[in-house]
């Protein structure tokens, strides 16, 4: 698992910690030590993304685009590699890579007459087509600037951009090249733009161009089926979750789960469960109390905030809490709701098969006496992890 915490981001985190627990072998590559890094077997750690060369595609204003690959900031910390090297190691390790001769011949193939590259390789990629991205960076990298061997799979695509939309790209790049070397021209404009390039400049008239079929399709039997079938009758309330969760609320200072330091947060630093007072009355809790909400799959107990502005028997938790971080003491405590542990992976969209969380079905319940104690204790470190600005 690379870059992704399914531990905290995918419905029904409770089945999903199961799931990880029970693989013979899980390994994550992160830049954090994530609630999925806690339960993996190996944990390689990757540089930051103000370590190592990175890239950012935007439209920013059709009908130009951009392109931008980032140079690092800072060198990587000790014991981390940037995602590319790890990878490499790893199939030097399970020996798919050819033995060095080969890839210090193509190299030289890479550093003489880079658009030959694919073609001297072709032999190798015959037999494992898999390996192209780690034989380019382990290739083509090595001839790179210092350090932007990551940046070498950006060259076939160049070529593959240069030849579908020839005429946008030589505007782009003021040039009348063609063939091959206008994708070897963009990438080597792409490696000395430290800001940015734009990389394709088009006409409105062109825009069909890239509209790979002859027509949109919009009719999609499977959605107008499942349309003509809905029932409200059927979908109604249910009588032991009678109200709506919202869970994934945007707010002011919430993003997604790489922003985890609790300091960030310059409001709501709970996380709290957003509720009208006649809801929230219905349990003999108040404003500020500790409630706990209840699904099928779960049970979460959050702090309660009174917001009448939501209709009625409607309630809000935001997203990209429920991370945990070290408390400065050699442990970790969690940083508000974690809202997938309530979460249902059955609910969900029947097309696209998305778990619903945006009515979610949830009844509040008055907390324990522990759950409150434990709810404290939390908050507590938390705070106090703020007021270091941790």
């Amino acid at each position: 698992m690379e870059s992704s915490n399914p531990a905290n981001s995918a419905a029904d985190t409770a089945m999903t910690e199961r799931a990880i627990r029970q693989c013979e072998l899980s390994v994550v590559v992160d830049v954090a030590y994530t609630e999925t890094a806690a339960l993996a077997d190996f944990v390689l750690p990757a540089s930051s993304q103000f370590e190592k060369w990175e890239w950012t595609f935007f439209d920013f204003e059709w009908p130009t685009n951009y392109f931008h690959l980032r140079r690092p900031l800072h060198d990587p910390l000790p014991g981390t590699l940037v995602e590319a090297e790890i990878y490499a190691r790893l199939f030097d390790e399970l020996g798919v890579l050819p033995d060095q001769q080969t890839l210090d011949r193509l190299t030289e193939v890479a550093r003489d007459d880079r658009p030959s590259l694919l073609k001297h390789a072709g032999p190798v990629l015959q037999d494992n087509p898999a390996i192209a991205p780690v034989l380019l960076y382990r290739t083509l990298g090595r001839t790179l600037p210092t350090g932007a061997a990551s940046a070498a799979i950006l060259w076939p695509g160049c070529h593959t951009a240069a030849k579908k939309m020839t005429v946008p790209v030589q505007r782009a790049l003021g040039t009348d090249l063609t063939g091959p070397a206008l994708g070897e021209a963009l990438f080597d404009r792409i490696l000395a733009s430290p800001s940015g390039v734009a990389f394709s400049k088009h006409e409105y008239d062109e825009i069909w161009t890239l509209v790979r079929n002859e027509r949109i399709r919009l009719a999609v039997p499977e959605l107008l089926d499942w349309l003509t079938g809905l029932d409200p009758d059927r979908d109604g309330v249910a009588p032991d979750y009678p109200l709506s969760l919202v869970n994934g609320q945007r707010r002011s200072h919430n993003a997604n789960q790489i922003l985890r330091p609790p300091a960030w947060r310059k409001s709501d630093p709970d996380g709290a469960l957003r509720v009208r007072t006649e809801d929230l009355g219905a349990i003999g809790a108040a404003d500020g109390d500790w409630v706990a909400v209840v699904t099928r799959t779960g049970r979460i107990v959050v702090r309660a905030e009174i917001d009448d502005s939501l209709r009625r028997g409607q309630v809000a938790l935001p997203h990209g809490y429920g991370v945990s971080v070290p408390d400065g003491h050699g442990g970790r405590v969690t940083h508000g709701p974690r809202i997938n542990l309530i979460t249902d992976v059955t609910d969900r969209d029947p097309i696209a098969g998305t778990p619903h969380h945006k009515d979610v079905p949830v009844r509040l319940e008055r907390v324990t006496a522990a759950e409150c104690a434990n709810a404290e204790r939390d908050r507590d470190r938390v705070r106090q992890l703020i007021t270091r600005g941790r």
